[in-house]
């Protein structure tokens, strides 16, 4: 049996037992720092290529914390790198075209709000599937800073309760005056 393989089998011991956490966490790291000898390059790899088939993307350096993935240790000691320095070099991500997220967010939140039929921008925040940008995001990348002003920018209907129409009224107003009760006013307070 390795050190590795002992301080393993008595981290299982521990955790059948209760309040030595504080054992536990302490073997964890000790077993996380250890040299690694069964991670070949090529295990590694495979790892990573059976996680992107999985999960149809690249893993992030917090997906290399789940059990069956190599311990962050191990690309300090294998290659002298960091995990993140590692994935950048081997599995890199494009980051997103600005334009491009700006059409997807716009068009996931014209499919929201068209299955909520929302009343207000409240009703819309309140009621949109977590995932959605909330519409003051999807105002600013649209340029503007209102709801009203967001689904005209959109052609979206608005399905407000009150409708707010602007409507140009003009009067007729004629002005008359008593002239002698003006004069007498003039004359009273010069």
């Amino acid at each position: 049996m390795t050190r590795k393989q002992a301080i393993y089998l008595a981290i299982q011991a521990l955790s059948a037992l209760k309040g030595q956490e504080e054992a536990i966490s302490l073997l964890q790291d000790i077993y996380d720092e250890m040299p690694l000898i069964h991670w070949s390059d090529k295990s590694i790899r495979d790892t990573v290529e059976q996680f992107i088939i999985d999960n149809g993307r690249s893993p992030t350096a917090s997906d290399f914390r789940k059990k069956a993935m190599p311990p962050h240790p191990v690309f300090k000691q294998k290659y002298k790198i960091s995990l993140g320095e590692w994935l950048q070099e081997n599995y890199p991500t494009p980051k997103p075209d600005k334009t491009e997220l700006k059409k997807k967010y716009t068009q996931d939140f014209i499919d929201e709000y068209i299955r909520l039929k929302p009343t207000s921008s409240n009703d819309f925040n309140n009621r949109r599937n977590s995932k959605i940008k909330t519409w003051i995001s999807i105002a600013n990348y649209n340029g503007v800073k209102t709801w009203c002003e967001l689904l005209d920018k959109l052609s979206l209907p608005s399905y407000s309760r009150i409708t707010h129409t602007k409507h140009r009224k003009t009067f007729d107003i004629s002005i008359t005056t008593d002239c002698d009760f003006f004069n007498d006013y003039i004359k009273k307070y010069s």
